[in-house]
């Protein structure tokens, strides 16, 4: 399977940059639209599973953007999840 980055939108939301970095070397990452002036609460990260991918929605200080994560389990998005540097977000996984 093909790994790095898929999609026609290439700009990532600055909160996303490191979560898409530790992605990128075990699957794929489809970038989605970015969405300005969302209110949040904090940086969020939402995790839904769906046939073949997980959705994957980073909210952080006014904008949200999401993506597409191919050929990564959800045990491993766990795994991802647990670094350090992406401490300071919320972590909603189902």
């Amino acid at each position: 399977m093909a790994k790095g980055k898929a999609g026609t939108h290439s700009s990532i939301i600055d909160a996303a940059r490191t979560l898409v970095g530790l992605l990128e070397p075990h699957g794929r990452v489809s970038r989605g639209m970015i969405a300005a002036r969302v209110g949040s609460g904090g940086h969020t990260i939402k995790i839904l599973p769906q046939k073949g991918a997980l959705r994957m929605t980073v909210i952080a200080k006014g904008a949200r953007q999401e993506f597409h994560v191919y050929g990564v389990s959800l045990d491993k998005m766990k795994e991802i999840l647990s670094d350090e540097r992406l401490g300071h977000f919320l972590v909603r996984l189902p």
